[in-house]
Formats: structure tokens, C-alpha cells, sequence
């Protein structure tokens, strides 16, 4: 765990506390909520539950808000409103009105209690401070369907709890009750007044730079000259899974081209703290008549951005930009985890130069930007065992062999229980091959339940068999043992289970590195704004336990405290800080909390791409607006008996042409009783045709342009295809 010892300046979270030590009057109430209460019982014969709703309107008002409605006598005394609403009933006979209201509240902390006079709505009939409760009666007049009470209120010096601390109680007639929660006076007032914050934060540790790749440190920016060549061209040593190339250039020229950073969540201002992210592109270069030959730089600075970030997308379309003409789309990784050098060759994009943070002639930044802390964890679609595996990260579950799940073939996995499997620490031991005579690579004692072993091999690379015995860690008695194959001939993926073990995480020579979770490093600031030290200060996660405690945090200074976890799937983690201060430092302050969230990506929508003749498809339109025109697909295995759709109205990017008669596609060869549409499909648009390939010598892919049939493979700039169906 580390601290470091800052000056800031922070507004604070405990905003009922700074506004009474600072004597702020907001605009309206200091806190407000709204909730129904429905009565849950009903009465036969008469109405059925919910017999009455009752929506209930709360406000809180500090002393010294100025449009505090009824202040009290009291200095210290703060005003709670409330207003009863009836909606109603589920009844055609009779509907209960409301003939009484309770609030259960410590009664020694209430000084007055009524209602506002003058407030529009029915007034109670009494008011009464009982034991442990407020009540409000409503007997001489009830409040009946539509109708609202006048603003009742409670003068106390407690400030408000959470909306299940204080219980409420409706009463209605036909003696049918109903009861909920709502905010009261709750919380004792602190002692001079005093308040500590935190702000917490949760990034996703980024792996290191691959060894022996010059990509060293962060990319600030990188230049790449356009070549026009294409997908087929590409040539890089990046992870397959992190690269994508789709559709191709096929050296049009001249082309836009704009490249663009990983959008990113953002918390709205104007949405409040409560409200939905909303999503921010960053733009690193964005060029047009780029010609083939010409270089083209990126650079974070055109962002405000220090780095690119860890991945970027290139787009290149035809000379006038417009959203449908895209020729090409390539994705690639820019944070150095992949090797990213110059002369890499992504599609139609060869890299000239790099520019990192680290380097011969680059000083290291001093300051990281925080919009590079990535909350998100990255989810890597199988399969994961490519190549050769280099290492392999196992947990141990303690289960039986019962509980083996892979997809190798049988002959090559084996588990044999020699006694009851146990969850207690256990000896993991890892050999290169199934033999108890084998090598040895691991032998690591004593293993929890839970937790994961890292196995290295002695050479470069795993054998083709891996053999595993599980023992007890104190006699050494045999519990498990078995094997399982991995040099990747056979399916070896994340989440696979032989026995105890479970497959977490490995690295391989042409996949790279994977996992199930990722490391995550919390920090949380803790901020003192009081003119006196903090003392005795605690900090706590609510799944990470006590992450300090007894700390010292000087007048208006905050420390950093920070802890790493692994963490697999979406969490949120709230963290609460309490301590002391005051010139005696005994004064309680009012504690502070706050949250951060990591959440995991869903693994990207491979395309898929055929393997044998196109049997049907459907397409959207891509191309420029026409109207009332009349479109035929003339496949070449039935040339006589097109399929027209007209006349119709195209728009580029938006129009789907599909037909019952074709099963839901916009052309389906068995409809027509043909296994496929041929090696062309003819489409026509008011006489005038485009022919595309689909006997899928040439890829034809969901979510990418149709090929065309000449030349072949290049991408239609009218047609899109949005899925396939292939000869069965």
C-alpha cells in the first residue's frame, strides 16, 4: 500500500455539512424525494389491492436556507415537509380515503409539529407527538381520491438518514393500512461541524510492453503512409484478436482519412452523478485528398490528449467522405502491449515513425493524463491457445473430477480422484508430461482454495502434455491427478476445468496474453478540508475490507491510499472514510463515501465470413438518396425469375430491402429452389446494374460492403450486407 501527501482543493461530498458550516442558503430544498405507498390487502367485495396509492412528496430545509418555508424558534432546528397525494384506488365501487399519517422518529428529537398554514390542501384535523412517532389525523376531512394535504412538517435538530431509515404509515378507511420508508429525522447533528471526503477511482492495470518490442512507454503520436493496397496487405506482429482490417482501398485515390481514439464513458455534468454516461470520440488526425504516397500523422496533442490511448480506428473513404462511402476500416493497438513499430503494415497503412513517451530523445511526461485510466476490462474471444503456450495461469477450485469441462478430445485429457477433494490449502504440483517420473515445473505449497498458480516451463514453451498431481499440503497423501494437453493442436481456453484446475489465464506465442479477470489498482484520495488535522482516520471498501487506518491527515491536505485486486467481473466497490478532528481532535466528523465501478466489455461481433456459396442475403442500401426507383436481383442460378422490389425509396445506410417471399432475406436462393444463387448476383437499379461475387472465391462477410465481381473482391459502394446464408 502506498500514500502521498497533496494540497488540493475539492468541493466536498458531505454537502448538508459544508452548507451548515458555511451558513450557504440554496435555491430550494437542501434534499427532496417522491415515492408511492401502496396499501397491499384490499377488502372483498369492495376493491382490490392496491385499494388506495398514496404518492408522498419529502423535502429537507436547513435553518438557515433562506426560502425555508417554516422556520423554527430553534437555531439549531431544521424543517422536514411533507405532502400527501391520494392517486387512487382499484375499485368501481368505493375508494378508502386517507384518514391518518404517522412517522416514526425519536420523539425527544422533535420540537414542533403541524402544518404550514396557508399551504394549499387538506389540513389535519390534529397533529400529535407520541411516543416515538408523529402523527397526523385526517378525520374530519379525509383526503380522497385526487386530493392532496396541506404541506405537513416536523422542526428537528437531526438531520436526514437514508430513505429506510425512518418507517411511515398510511391509514385509511375501512381500517385498511399500508406502510414504507422515507427519509427523517435521523442523524445526529456532528459536534463542530466537520467532514472528511473521499474520491476513489478504479483503472484496469495495463499489461507491459511486450519484450524485445521497440515500442517502448506510451504512443503520443505515429505518421503512416497510405499505400491504397488493401487488407491482404497488412503485416504485423500485434495479437490477431486486437487487429481488424474490413472492406479494402484497393488503391483508390484520392481518399479521406480520419483517425479516431477508443470512445470512451463519460459522467455528464448536466445528467448529475446519478445519471447516464454518455459516450466521447477523440479525433487524432482527420485528412482529406490524400493521394497514395503521402504520409499522414497522428498526434494526441490534436485531442489534448498526453497519448493515442490503447487502440485506435483509421477510416478510409472516397474522395467526398461521406459515411457511405467507406473503402476500408482498420483497427490496431497503440498502447506498446503489441509490438506497434515502424514498417508494421496495417491494410493500406504502412507506419513511417513513432513517437512514445520513452525514448532516445523523449522525456518521460511527469504527469499522466486521468482520462487513461481504463475502467473496462477487455474480453477476448476464443480461441485463446494459438501458437505455442508460454505460460499458463491455473486456479485451484477444489473440485472433483466430475467436474471436467473442455473441448479436447477425450483421449487426450485424463483426472483420476485418489480421495475426497478438499478446499483446504492444498500441493499443487505441475510436470511436463502425464508421468509421475516427469519433470517437475511446479511444485507449490500450500495452494488455497481459490487461488492461482503460475506455471513457467523450463524451456520456451509447454510440452504437448501437461501433468498435474494435487496433495495434501500437510501429509502429503494424494488427492488428484491427471493431464491435459497444451500445444494448442488441441482447444485449450480460458474457463476450461480438468479437475480442480481451471484454466485462468495463459500467454502464447501468437495470441499473447489472456485472461478471465484483470488487476485493478484502486486509489482512493482522502481529503481533510477542515482548518484542523484529521486524527484517527479510517478508510474502508465494502468489498475490500479495511484499506487504512489510524492515519494523520494534515489541515486542508488529502492522501492518496492505494490497493490492487483482481477482478473478473462487473463490480462496484464503495469506499467510506471516518476519523476525527477539531483542535482536541475529538470531534466526529461526518464520514464520507463514494464509488467506482469496473465493468467488462462484451467480446466485438466477429463478421462472419463465408466458407461456401452464398445461398441467400440480406442487404442494406449504402449508396447516395434516390426515390421511387425499381430494384431486381438476378442471381445466376435462376437468371428468369428475379426478385424486384418497386417502386421503392433507397436511403444510404438506412433502407433494408427484404421480402417475405424470400424468407426474411433479400434474396434467397431456395425460395427459388436453387441450393444457391450462383457465382453472380446482377442488381439492378432502373436498368443500370452492379454485379456482385458470391460464390465466395472472394470474401463475402456480415457487417462488410458486398464484393463485387469486378474487380473481384473490391467492395460495392451501394450494397452492405447485414447477413448470409450459405449453400447447405
Amino acid at each position: 500500500m502506498m500514500k502521498r501527501f497533496r494540497l488540493i482543493r475539492q468541493l466536498s461530498l458531505a454537502v448538508i455539512a459544508f452548507a451548515m458550516a458555511e451558513g450557504v442558503a440554496h435555491a430550494g430544498p437542501d434534499d427532496s424525494g417522491y415515492v408511492v405507498i401502496d396499501e397491499d390487502t384490499g377488502f372483498p367485495n369492495v376493491c382490490d389491492a392496491p385499494c388506495y396509492s398514496i404518492g408522498k412528496s419529502f423535502e429537507f430545509w436547513l435553518h438557515d436556507n433562506l426560502d425555508n418555508p417554516e422556520v423554527s424558534t430553534f437555531a439549531d432546528n431544521h424543517t422536514y415537509v411533507y405532502r400527501l397525494e391520494h392517486l387512487g384506488g382499484d375499485s368501481t365501487i368505493f375508494v378508502p380515503g386517507l384518514i391518518g399519517f404517522t412517522l416514526d422518529v425519536d420523539d425527544t428529537k422533535v420540537t414542533a409539529a403541524g402544518h404550514i398554514t396557508g399551504s394549499t390542501g387538506i389540513a389535519p384535523s390534529a397533529t400529535q407527538i407520541l411516543t416515538g412517532r408523529v402523527q397526523w389525523d385526517f378525520l374530519t376531512a379525509p383526503i380522497a381520491d385526487g386530493e392532496t394535504s396541506a404541506l405537513l412538517y416536523i422542526h428537528s435538530p437531526l438531520l436526514p438518514g437514508l430513505t429506510t431509515d425512518n418507517i411511515v404509515g398510511t391509514h385509511g378507511q375501512l381500517s385498511l393500512d399500508a406502510s414504507g420508508t422515507c427519509k427523517g429525522p435521523f442523524v445526529a447533528p456532528p459536534n463542530d461541524v466537520c467532514s472528511l471526503q473521499v474520491d476513489k477511482s478504479a483503472c484496469v492495470v495495463q499489461p507491459p510492453d511486450v519484450p524485445g518490442d521497440t515500442c517502448q512507454g506510451k504512443v503520443k503520436s505515429f505518421c503512416f503512409e497510405y499505400t491504397g493496397l488493401g487488407c491482404a496487405a497488412s503485416s504485423n506482429l500485434q495479437n490477431p484478436k486486437k487487429v481488424r482490417c474490413i472492406g479494402g482501398a484497393a488503391g483508390e485515390d484520392p481518399v479521406s482519412i480520419i483517425v479516431v481514439g477508443k470512445k470512451k464513458k463519460r459522467w455528464g455534468w448536466k445528467r448529475g452523478w446519478w445519471g447516464k454516461k454518455k459516450r466521447k470520440k477523440t479525433v487524432f488526425a482527420s485528412e482529406s485528398q490524400v493521394h497514395v504516397g503521402d504520409i499522414i500523422c497522428a498526434d494526441a496533442a490534436n485531442a489534448g490528449k498526453h497519448t493515442v490511448g490503447s487502440q485506435v480506428y483509421v477510416k478510409i473513404s472516397n474522395g467526398t467522405g461521406g459515411h457511405h462511402d467507406i473503402l476500408e476500416i482498420d483497427k490496431f493497438h497503440t498502447s506498446c502491449s503489441q509490438p506497434f513499430d515502424p514498417g508494421n503494415q496495417f491494410g493500406s497503412l504502412l507506419m513511417t515513425s513513432i513517437t512514445t513517451t520513452v525514448g532516445t530523445n523523449t522525456i518521460p511526461d511527469p504527469e499522466v493524463d486521468g482520462s487513461e485510466c481504463i475502467s473496462e476490462i477487455d474480453v477476448v474471444p476464443g480461441p485463446h491457445c494459438e501458437g505455442k503456450v508460454t505460460s499458463l495461469s491455473l486456479r485451484y477450485t477444489g473440485s472433483d473430477c466430475a467436474s471436467t469441462m473442455h473441448s479436447q478430445n477425450a483421449t487426450k485429457v485424463g483426472c483420476w480422484d485418489a480421495a475426497v477433494p478438499t478446499a483446504n490449502p492444498v500441493r499443487v504440483i505441475v510436470g511436463d508430461s502425464a508421468s509421475s517420473s516427469s519433470n517437475w515445473i511446479l511444485d507449490q505449497s500450500p495452494v488455497a482454495g481459490g487461488e492461482i498458480v503460475v506455471v513457467i516451463p523450463a524451456g520456451s514453451q509447454l510440452k504437448a502434455v501437461t501433468g498435474f498431481w494435487i496433495k495434501d499440503a500437510v501429509t502429503g497423501a494424494l488427492i488428484q491427478d491427471g493431464f491435459f494437453h497444451t500445444s494448442c493442436s488441441q482447444q485449450l481456453n480460458l474457463g476450461d476445468q480438468i479437475g480442480s484446475l481451471q484454466v485462468f489465464g495463459m500467454t502464447t506465442t501468437n495470441g499473447g496474453t489472456v485472461a478471465l479477470g484483470s488487476d485493478v489498482e484502486y486509489t482512493y484520495t482522502v481529503t481533510n478540508p477542515n482548518p484542523d488535522q484529521a486524527v484517527n482516520v479510517s478508510v474502508d471498501d465494502d468489498l475490500l475490507g479495511n484499506i487504512a487506518s489510524g492515519e494523520t491527515i494534515p489541515a486542508n491536505s488529502s492522501v492518496d491510499f492505494t490497493t490492487n485486486a483482481l477482478i473478473e467481473i462487473e463490480t462496484t466497490n464503495i469506499a467510506t472514510v471516518t476519523g476525527n478532528a477539531g483542535p482536541a481532535g475529538t470531534t466526529v466528523c461526518m464520514e464520507g463515501t463514494n464509488s467506482a465501478t469496473i465493468t467488462v466489455a462484451e467480446p466485438p461481433d466477429e463478421p462472419t465470413v463465408c466458407t461456401k456459396k452464398i445461398a441467400s442475403v440480406l442487404f442494406r442500401y449504402s449508396g447516395p438518396d434516390r426515390y421511387g426507383v425499381t430494384v431486381e436481383f438476378i442471381a445466376k442460378s435462376f437468371k428468369n425469375d428475379p426478385v424486384v422490389y418497386g417502386p421503392v425509396d433507397l436511403i444510404g445506410g438506412v433502407t433494408v430491402l427484404s421480402s417475405a417471399a424470400e424468407n426474411g432475406y433479400t434474396i434467397d436462393g431456395t425460395a427459388h429452389g436453387e441450393t444457391d444463387l450462383g457465382s453472380k448476383l446482377t442488381v439492378r437499379i432502373n436498368g443500370c446494374d452492379e454485379i456482385l461475387h458470391t460464390s465466395c472465391s472472394a470474401p463475402f462477410a456480415t457487417d462488410a460492403p458486398a464484393p463485387l465481381n469486378n474487380p473481384k473482391g473490391a467492395p460495392s459502394s451501394l450494397w452492405f450486407v447485414l447477413d448470409f446464408a450459405q449453400k447447405q
